[in-house]
């Protein structure tokens, strides 16, 4: 993503700010694009945006990509690293890459969605050094099943203790806004039970992130997933800023 284009962007839309948070994945599966930044580059060019755009929040982020294999890696990465935001997201799972497709051969969508979330829960127990949890069913979006919800009635055993642990910890569970589009197979859908349930277990609040990879699509559908928030029951947003939550009202 061109950051300056996008900081213009957020000024003409009359945001506060935004958090660029570049993939960084380590242990990427044989013939996969392994995704990483120059971190220091990174926040060269924010703290150089900032001097440019004096108006607008300008934080600095890494979407890590959490698997079992890695947790040693990430730990060494973020001992020698600082952000405002530490998103842990799953794109690689057991050796695949869901985008890719073969990841759901010889699977139903039960076993293909559950394993994904198992591996989550592993990551999120043994590694508890980030902020926010990214789009836990990014599985649904490329999956070539009728079924694209990963829903609490059919996973709650294993979506449960995801959310406790988020809720608990003080963690941010995210809607991502960018899985409930068109993909190939289908449109894959937010099971508002879901965020009912973080609700229910004590979480204070959701993130949301439109995943945009280019300034067009910066904020995409916020409003709709901002009102869906209300009807959970949620009276704040929050983003972070020197790792710690700042939270913005959504009541009104």
């Amino acid at each position: 993503m061109d950051m300056g284009r996008a900081a213009e962007r957020i000024l003409q839309r009359s945001y506060g700010g935004i958090c660029f948070s570049d993939h960084y994945d380590f242990d990427a599966p044989e013939g996969v694009r392994l995704f990483t930044f120059d971190v220091q580059r990174q926040q060269e060019e924010i703290e150089g945006l900032k001097e440019k755009f004096p108006s607008l929040v300008l934080l600095k982020g890494v979407e890590i990509g959490i698997q079992p294999a890695s947790l040693d890696s990430i730990k060494d990465f973020m001992d020698r690293h600082t952000f405002d935001t530490v998103i842990a997201s799953m794109h690689f799972v057991r050796g695949t890459d869901p985008f890719h497709g073969t990841y759901y051969q010889g699977y139903d969508y039960k076993q293909a969605y559950g394993i994904y979330l198992e591996d989550i829960l592993y990551c999120i127990s043994a590694y508890p050094d980030f902020d926010i949890l990214g789009h836990f069913d990014y599985v649904a979006r490329y999956a070539p099943y009728r079924e694209h919800e990963v829903s609490m009635k059919v996973f709650g055993d294993v979506l449960d203790p995801i959310l406790k642990i988020l809720a608990q910890n003080g963690k941010t569970f995210e809607i991502n806004t960018k899985t409930y589009q068109k993909f190939q197979y289908g449109t894959p859908t937010l099971d508002k039970n879901v965020i009912r349930r973080f609700r229910e277990l004590g979480g204070e609040a959701v993130s949301l992130g439109s995943d945009a990879h280019g300034d067009e699509r910066i904020g995409e559908q916020f409003g709709i997933y901002t009102d869906i928030l209300r009807q959970c029951g949620f009276r704040y947003g929050v983003y972070y800023r020197n790792r710690k939550p700042e939270y913005y009202k959504i009541d009104s």
